[in-house]
């Protein structure tokens, strides 16, 4: 799976769902970025506050006007030390020498800076106070684990399939998505009736075509609490500016039915009785 590397600069404002990388020590937000230097392409903590970029090389802090951002869901954070490097770790770029380069963040002076890990080296090298400062102990940064999308029909639910909750009449609701108007929309599928629908522009809209989310080890529904969408909630597709669409569930006329949230809405958007209802307070599905 590719990553989103988007080139900003010191002038440009900073594209929305750009990943956080931590804190400077004014606290200041830091974020994951890239940037170029006497030949590589090196880990970048981009500050927007302070106009510029830092990358670490040859034992100095070196800064960035010209670079670019990481963009996207789907990223965490993984402690490791001295080299390590987990699976889905994500490469900036290599060394002058050809050795993979990967994203990495450590606590020093108060700040939580980015910067790169240098497996051969055993360290995190950050960026900060003129110089390059090294770290044995840090975080990196991964991919997370791709959801396992299923095509289905609407007769049956493939084994391990994700239980969204049930129908008013006690049927069972499986996690699904389905095609609708060019986006991937969160799907409430019903196979005890052989249904399937979407909720958009006020409508309950009935799909023919879904593919069901399993792997029901692997997720939880939790509380969303003021509109604070935890770091892991999985998400159904993309709005086309790239905000994700995050499946949600919520307690309806006697059901227990799955929807969309999107970030700025602070509600599941619900398939339910021919219309698109808004229900709030909901749950959002969850990566453990």
């Amino acid at each position: 799976m590719g990553d989103f590397w988007i080139a900003s600069s010191a002038h440009s404002p900073l594209p929305e769902f750009t990943v956080v990388g931590g804190h400077d020590s004014d606290s200041s937000p830091v974020y994951v970025g890239r940037a170029e230097h006497n030949g590589e392409v090196l880990a970048a903590k981009v500050i927007p506050s302070k106009g510029c970029a830092y990358v670490a090389w040859g034992g100095q802090e070196h800064v960035k006007y010209h670079y670019e951002v990481l963009r996207g869901p789907g990223y965490s954070w993984v402690q490791a030390e001295h080299g390590q490097v987990p699976a889905n770790a994500v490469s900036p770029g290599l060394s002058g020498d050809g050795e993979p380069l990967y994203v990495g963040r450590g606590h020093h002076c108060g700040s939580l800076s980015v910067g790169k890990v240098h497996p051969s080296h055993g360290c995190l090298y950050i960026p900060y106070g003129g110089q390059e400062v090294a770290l044995h102990r840090y975080e990196i940064l991964v991919r997370n684990p791709r959801d396992n999308w299923m095509a289905a029909g609407l007769d049956y639910a493939p084994a391990n399939s994700v239980v969204a909750g049930h129908d008013s009449d006690g049927s069972v609701i499986y996690v699904a998505r389905s095609q609708h108007n060019g986006l991937l929309l969160p799907a409430k599928f019903i196979p005890d009736r052989r249904e399937a629908y979407v909720a958009s522009d006020g409508n309950e809209i009935r799909k023919s075509s879904i593919e069901v989310l399993a792997g029901h080890n692997n997720y939880a529904w939790v509380p969303v609490y003021n509109g604070a969408i935890p770091p892991n909630a999985i998400a159904s597709g993309h709005t086309p500016s790239q905000e994700p669409m995050y499946i949600g569930r919520a307690h309806h006329s006697g059901s227990l039915t799955p929807g969309l949230v999107l970030i700025d809405n602070d509600s599941v958007l619900i398939p339910y009785g021919g219309r698109e209802v808004s229900v709030h307070p909901y749950e959002i599905l969850t990566r453990i």
